[in-house]
């Protein structure tokens, strides 16, 4: 009897780490990169789609622009990437020199530099710093998320 019961609580035990990996989200089973996290950020850019970029930033992120200011949640957010590739229909180019990574949170910084995405004429360049936290719903967001003109005094 003791045996059967063993079984049985070998099995019941298989069954529950079974589910519980069944049931992980995607983002936490994945390995997820630093560099994957850039290159999200970069692509939705890039692409000019505002709705996604803002889609990356957790609901209460901010974002600060050296001599433009600091806009706190995800509209906020939205609204001033809006006008951002508005006025002069740029890319952004980012190079990651360093990041610092746990099992919840992911620093990331670098270099931008932003292109005219027609002539490739430079517009500006600088250091971003990123703040990815992993969410409840088992993705990364984008918490905070820092720029810094070279040229700014």
């Amino acid at each position: 009897m003791r045996e059967r019961k063993l079984k049985i609580t070998r099995f019941a035990l298989a069954a529950i780490i079974a589910t519980a990996l069944q049931s992980a989200p995607l983002a936490a089973q994945e390995e997820v990169t630093v560099q994957d996290l850039a290159d999200r950020w970069t692509a939705a850019y890039n692409q000019a789609d505002v709705d996604a970029i803002a889609a990356l930033y957790g609901p209460n992120a901010e974002l600060y622009i050296h001599n433009e200011g600091r806009y706190v949640g995800r509209d906020s957010i939205r609204d001033y990437w809006l006008g951002d590739v508005n006025r002069s229909n740029p890319i952004t180019v980012l190079n990651v020199t360093d990041s610092v990574r746990d099992s919840e949170m992911m620093l990331v910084h670098g270099n931008y530099q932003v292109l005219d995405r027609t002539n490739g004429v430079p517009l500006g360049a600088g250091r971003f710093a990123h703040i990815w936290i992993l969410g409840e719903d088992g993705a990364w967001h984008l918490d905070r998320d820092v720029w810094v003109d070279r040229n700014a005094r």
